[in-house]
């Protein structure tokens, strides 16, 4: 079309600090009425389990693998909660009016993105990876905002056939990091940015733009959930079975 253009480098920068932040927000210390993912994951095991819960510092709690049924069980009613969230207006419009501050962006939008970070860091922990790592952070997120698996391999620099662990990834420097969360940034200006109706940081840079009726709504939120537990599932993404 032609209102449409190529995202700008300062644009697509600011755009993957800002889902970086948000990220951070949601999955490590939540935001307004919804926990972080970590203590959002662990409330639905711990009444899942019953008396046979133990807390992730417990000694005596079971790896991932040792209660898959119930892993398996809380993350589908994970996801089943995520795309109830989604779908309710109220809900994300409110959540939206507390993470947009600096960030001229449809408060349904920015909620819809919000909940499904959070869904996707809490399946990242239940299947053993640590969110509070920003290396960790940075591969959820990019399942979180649409991205394939096979491309966050590729942002990653993984060939088809190898492997990317949460070992390999702790390895990568801070800022080969930050350069792939620019690929974040420009996934979702490419998605959603057009020269009409812009979305722009306070300062005036683009940062979304054109998104109509919520781009990301509770269909997506479904979607998005299913693919970043197959990516993540097993501590590993294996391209060998994404293709």
């Amino acid at each position: 079309m032609a209102d449409e253009k190529t995202p700008d480098e300062g644009a697509v920068e600011k755009a993957g600090r800002w889902v970086a932040e948000l990220a951070e927000k949601v999955m490590v210390h939540g935001v307004g009425p919804i926990t972080g993912s970590t203590a959002w994951a662990e409330d639905r095991l711990s009444r899942r389990q019953g008396a046979d819960y133990k807390a992730p510092d417990d000694d005596e709690r079971r790896p991932p693998e040792d209660m898959k049924d119930d892993v398996d069980a809380v993350i589908a009613r994970l996801i089943k909660e995520s795309v109830a969230a989604a779908g309710t207006q109220g809900f994300i419009t409110g959540l939206g009016g507390l993470i947009t501050a600096g960030v001229t962006i449809p408060a349904n939008v920015a909620a819809s993105l919000a909940i499904n970070l959070r869904m996707a860091g809490a399946i990242a922990h239940l299947r053993g990876w640590d969110i509070r790592d920003p290396h960790v952070r940075t591969v959820v997120m990019m399942l979180a905002i649409g991205m394939s698996a096979q491309n966050v391999l590729a942002a990653f620099g993984v060939k088809v056939g190898q492997k990317l662990g949460e070992q390999m990834i702790k390895k990568i420097p801070m800022a080969v990091l930050h350069a792939i969360n620019k690929k974040a940034g420009f996934h979702l200006m490419s998605k959603y940015g057009t020269k009409r109706a812009a979305i722009t940081l306070a300062k005036g840079v683009p940062i979304l733009g054109g998104i109509v009726g919520g781009a990301v709504d509770a269909g997506a939120t479904a979607v998005i959930g299913r693919a970043t537990d197959k990516a993540l599932r097993g501590n590993l993404l294996r391209t060998e079975e994404l293709n």
